[in-house]
Formats: C-alpha cells, structure tokens, sequence
C-alpha cells in the first residue's frame, strides 16, 4: 500500500512512451507507452503484422517480438525488405542466389529477439520473458503478442479465454514495465462498412477493449497506382489522448506492403498533413 506522493516515485508509474516513429500518430498524441497494454486491431490482410513489425524495427527498443501469426520465412523477408528497400520478391530472388545477402540489413535489428510458436501459452509467454531477462539482464521495453487468436486459451469458451488472456497480459505489462503491443482481429467487416476505412471500437472480436489503454484500428485503401497505397490509423481508446470511440478521426500513413514500406510520406515526398 503506497500514498500517491511514494507511488509517483516508483517506475512503474511513469507510463513512459516509447519512440515516436511517425510523425502523423504523434499528431494525434498517438504514443505506445511502457507498463501499459496497447492493442492494434484490424481486418486480415490489412496491415496489424506489418505495421507492428516496422514500428519495432524503427523504434529501435529492446523487443521480445512473438510471431505466431507470421511464420519465420515471411518475417525474414518482410524484415529484409523494410530494411533495404527492395521488394519482398526482389529480397527473395536475391536470397535464392546468395542466402546471406542481406546479412548486414539484418544486423541492424538485432534488438528484436523473435519467438516463433504457433500457439504458445501463457506459460510458455512467461518464460520466454523470463529466458530474456537472464540473457541480457533487463526486461524487454516492447513485447508484441502477434496475435491475441493465437495465444492457447486455459478455457473452452472463446470469449472468456480471450479476456482471461487479456488481464494476464495487462498484468504482465505492470510486472515487467514494458509496453505489450497486442495484435486483434475485429469483426466481419461487412458489418461495419469499407474494409479501407478504420473499423470502430465495438468491432473488435471478443469485446475485448476494457484493459488497453490504447486501442488502434486500421483501414488499408490501396489505391490506384502500383507504388502502394493508404493506412488509416483510429484511436478508438487512448487514456493519455483524444481518441474517437466511432473511428471518426484517424491518421494517414502511406504504405508499400510490396516492399514493407510504411511512412509519412510516399515515394514522391507528399505527405499527409491531416486525417
């Protein structure tokens, strides 16, 4: 039991945000912060695995990144790709001709640690955390659960599983101090109109949006032209920020999923000043 003057003292209080890495979340006060659970929700194939997978690379934090979602071969090369610029294919082809060619790109994120189990537990999420604090002797800043479908369930029931994950991993956060960055699926996006356009709040699969303190969806626009296209960022709940519960307001972020690409700006240098 602690008095609020003892309590601002201790680390664990202090929610502090984790690096910027695009300019147009910031402009809607959009931070992952430490010792909080975060969540980026979406339909599949709209951009969650990707999206989380550029920001760790960029953030350049201490991260125990679990993959299982995404398979080994396909982190590999999206990794490759976002690093050097070239396209997943043309990161492929050159890794057919010479296995380590990109070696040296790979280097740069050797502050993510990966863990490929399909489904792990919560135990097995538990001591992988533990496994990392003896090797490095620290705690991770940044744990990404990709995704929360994946974690193995203690119950039958999918929804009472589902937020019985979410408060052990909400625990996890205040224990280790480290922001987890959960990804989610939400609902048939039919429901909730165009798959391009963020989906509210309500959408998320499980109702699982009580303990977040930040709730991101997505929307993926692909546009007209070959060099990619839109990612619409909502936050539908953030403790620390405005935040529209309806997806009404969001950021825009140009992407290149063929070369992982996910910026402020497009290859033509235009960027968005408003969402």
């Amino acid at each position: 039991m602690l008095n609020l003057n003892r309590a601002v003292a201790g680390s664990h209080t202090k929610a502090k945000p984790l690096p910027d890495v695009w300019t147009g979340l910031v402009g809607q006060s959009i931070k992952f912060r430490r010792g909080q659970v975060c969540m980026v929700a979406a339909a599949p194939n709209a951009g969650k695995s990707m999206f989380a997978l550029v920001y760790a690379i960029r953030a350049k934090v201490p991260t125990l990144f679990f993959s299982a979602d995404t398979d080994t071969a396909t982190v590999l090369m999206r990794s490759a790709a976002q690093i050097s610029g070239h396209t997943q294919l043309t990161v492929e082809s050159n890794m057919d001709f010479k296995q380590d060619f990109y070696s040296e790109h790979l280097s740069k994120m050797s502050h993510i640690q990966w863990v490929f189990d399909s489904s792990p537990s919560l135990d097995d999420i538990e001591l992988e955390i533990k496994a990392y604090v003896e090797l490095y002797g620290i705690a991770p800043e940044l744990i990404i659960i990709d995704n929360l479908m994946n974690v193995a369930a203690e119950t039958d029931n999918e929804w009472a599983g589902l937020r019985a994950i979410m408060v052990e991993l909400h625990d996890m956060a205040r224990k280790t101090e480290a922001c987890v960055l959960v990804l989610h699926h939400v609902s048939e996006q039919s429901e909730y109109g165009s798959p391009s356009m963020p989906p509210p709040r309500r959408a998320i699969h499980g109702k699982v949006s009580q303990l977040p303190a930040l709730i991101l969806t997505l929307g993926y626009d692909p546009g007209q032209g070959p060099g990619g296209g839109m990612l619409r960022v909502a936050a539908v709940k953030n403790r620390f920020g405005p935040h529209t519960a309806d997806a009404s307001k969001w950021a825009t972020l140009f992407v290149n999923f063929a070369a992982c690409q996910i910026g402020d700006q497009d290859a033509q240098g235009r960027a968005y000043l408003r969402g």
